[in-house]
Order: structure tokens, then C-alpha cells, then sequence
């Protein structure tokens, strides 16, 4: 069985947080929180809504794990927490093992943080019905502090992410011929990120033409023709860390006002990247951002300008107007620098940034950015 030294995340760095905490426990329940201090993967968490998992972790002591009974023999072979409970699913409500582990630990009266941003209303108000005297609060907060600096393996496994679909986008866009669909592109896309290492898809637009001026939508029949501008926005999950790259090409050889375009909204990028540092903050690199679109002529009407990036394809610290958290070494952004005329033209690129205490890291690279990529026609 493994230890908790070999989690993937830094979860002895959230023991710590919990035990400077005012929570007497906090409860992992959301996908990626119970994968984080887990260190496994419950894949039916997403795709059945009501099979709940949760984690218990009551400060000073260790952690329970509470998971449906068909769950069972992988979690016990994949994670470090050896206190196990099990439900058996329409014979007992989730929430009711719940509330009987946390009379067990002494904790119907405690302070427990809850994550209320992922907890349903319905499980919430029968956690309340079982036990009324429960002290509720959020640990939301708690759980993104903890995750916002990586660890050498996290990183290690974004770079590979990023790279192989960075690969994988590469390779699709010099196979794309007129007359090939978005449908087509989009099969050969996810494909290439498959093959390219990634355990799943985890979104995909890839848009040609007009289409590009949209921000996420589905590839359709349209046929990309000599002189569309192709764009693609994808991302794969490569042991349940996201991908999300960003990428622009064209059949054909690009017009003058869409080089000088791109050139301006590439000089921007390369600014903002070396914002990505130690004291800076998510507020400070958004406020700049708004400043170099305004001097450069280009529209900027977007909420933020990337995204932290892991367990979540969009997670603290955000590129926004509202995050002022301080950059510190080994957190990651997603610097995404895009304009869009909708329903006629789209430009996008992304990449993977890692704060160090010295330069910023970009961890892309393969596909090149210098210029809207030219595809053979």
C-alpha cells in the first residue's frame, strides 16, 4: 500500500492547512478534491451524479474514506488512506454513512467544512436533517489554497500534457486538406491526443472559417476551404490533469491584416507571460492585459485572460480582475490571448506558464507561434 509521501499532490501541505484551520474536520466530496487527498481516481464520481465519494479528515487525526461498495477494491489498491467505509448503492443513502462516521468521530456538533460549491442542496439539507447540531462552513477556499502550488510531479505531468497536445494539434493541422470537415478535423484531433499519451478527451473545438469566431463551438460539416483560418481549442486528461492548448493556423497563406493582428496580439502574450512571477497577481497581469489591447487596437472584451490549471481545466490562480492572490514559486497559469469577430474571424493561442523565483517557465513549445501556423493548401 502506498504512503502518503507518494500522493501526487502536496497533501501533507493541506494537513498543515487543516490544522491551522477553525474547522474541527473538512470533507472532500467533489471529483477533484477526493482524487487530490485520495491520490485515486473515482471516474463514476462525474458520470453518476449520486454516487458520491468523500473523504473525512478530522484535524490530528486520519482520514476516512467513505465510497459505494462497487468502488471498493481500487480505491483500497490505489490510495494511501487505509480506513475505508463502503455503501451499498439504493440500500443506503451516501449521506447517511456520512452522518454515521461523523457521530463516530465524535464530530455531530463539531465545526466541519463542507465544499458548498459542489455539494448539492439535497445532500446538503439531509446532512442537516441527520445532524441538525452539525457546525457548517465552506473549506472551498482551503482545498484551492492547497492545490495552487504543484509539485514537481504535477508539473512534470502538466508539461507532458501540454506538449503531447500541443503534438497532437501539430500533427492535425499539417494533415488538414480543403475540403476536409470540422468533423473530420475534430476525429483526427481527438485521436492524435489519444495516441499522443492522454487517458481521455477532455474537450475539443476545433473550427474553421467563420466559424472561428465563436469561442467553443461544436465541429460541424462545414468544409474548410483555401483561405480559412483554422482554430482549435483542446485538451486531454493525462492521469486526470488537464491540457488546454490553444492554436491557430490557416490554409493558405495569411493575409496581411491577419499577420499584423496576430504579430500585435503575439507581442501582448510574450508581455504577459513575463508577468507570471513572484509577488505579481492574477489582477495586476488582467489590468496589464487590458492596457496592451487598448495601445495595440484590439478589442478585449473577455473576463479573464487565462487560468490556473490542473485537476480542474480552469482552477485558481485566475488571470482576472478579481484574483489577487500572489504568484508564488510552482504555481501554473494558462496564458490565454485571443480576439474574436464573432461569426467571422478567431485568433487564439495558450500556453502552460510556471512561476519560478526566477524566469517564468513556459512549458510549450512544439508547435510553433511566431506566425499563424501555414498550411499546405
Amino acid at each position: 500500500m502506498k504512503t502518503i509521501e507518494q500522493a501526487k499532490g502536496n497533501v501533507r501541505g493541506l494537513q498543515s492547512l487543516l490544522a491551522e484551520s477553525q474547522f474541527d474536520a473538512v470533507i472532500a466530496v467533489s471529483p477533484e478534491n477526493v482524487r487530490y487527498i485520495g491520490d485515486v481516481y473515482i471516474s463514476t464520481q462525474s458520470s453518476i451524479r449520486d454516487r458520491l465519494a468523500f473523504i473525512v479528515w478530522p484535524t490530528g487525526a486520519s482520514p476516512v474514506f467513505i465510497v459505494c461498495a462497487v468502488e471498493e477494491s481500487y480505491v483500497r489498491e490505489g490510495s494511501w488512506i487505509e480506513d475505508i467505509r463502503t455503501y451499498r448503492e439504493f440500500h443506503v443513502s451516501p449521506i447517511e454513512l456520512l452522518a454515521e462516521v461523523l457521530c463516530e468521530l465524535g464530530l455531530e456538533r463539531s465545526q466541519v467544512g463542507l465544499e458548498l460549491q459542489y455539494l448539492s442542496a439535497q445532500s446538503f439539507d439531509e446532512l442537516t436533517s441527520r445532524l441538525p447540531n452539525l457546525k457548517r462552513g465552506s473549506c472551498d477556499e482551503l482545498f484551492a489554497r492547497a492545490r495552487l502550488v504543484k509539485t514537481a510531479d504535477e508539473i512534470e505531468t502538466l508539461s507532458r500534457g501540454f506538449r503531447a497536445t500541443e503534438q497532437a494539434m501539430l500533427d492535425t493541422f499539417r494533415a488538414i486538406r480543403a475540403g476536409h470537415t470540422e468533423r473530420e478535423m475534430s476525429a483526427t484531433l481527438a485521436d492524435a491526443i489519444l495516441r499522443g499519451g492522454a487517458d481521455e478527451v477532455a474537450f475539443n473545438h476545433i473550427n474553421a472559417g467563420a466559424n472561428t469566431g465563436f469561442p467553443h463551438k461544436t465541429a460541424s460539416t462545414y468544409r474548410v476551404g483555401n483561405g480559412d483560418v483554422v482554430k482549435a481549442d483542446s485538451g486531454g486528461l493525462y492521469q486526470e490533469y488537464h491540457s488546454n492548448v490553444g492554436r491557430t493556423g490557416k490554409l493558405g497563406k495569411p493575409t496581411r491584416m491577419e499577420a499584423d493582428c496576430w504579430a500585435r496580439l503575439l507581442n501582448i502574450h510574450r508581455q504577459l507571460v513575463q508577468l507570471v512571477r513572484p509577488g505579481n497577481c492574477g489582477r495586476l497581469i488582467f489590468e496589464e492585459a487590458v492596457k496592451l489591447h487598448k495601445r495595440a487596437g484590439i478589442d478585449f472584451p473577455f473576463g479573464h485572460n487565462g487560468h490556473g490549471i490542473g485537476l480542474q481545466v480552469h482552477e485558481p490562480p485566475f488571470i482576472s480582475r478579481h484574483d489577487e492572490r500572489q504568484f508564488q514559486p510552482g504555481m501554473v497559469t494558462a496564458i490565454e490571448t485571443r480576439t474574436r469577430w464573432e461569426g467571422k474571424l478567431g485568433l487564439h493561442m495558450n500556453d502552460l506558464v510556471e512561476v519560478t523565483a526566477a524566469e517564468p517557465i513556459v512549458h510549450t513549445g512544439v508547435f510553433p507561434v511566431d506566425e499563424i501556423l501555414s498550411l499546405q493548401a
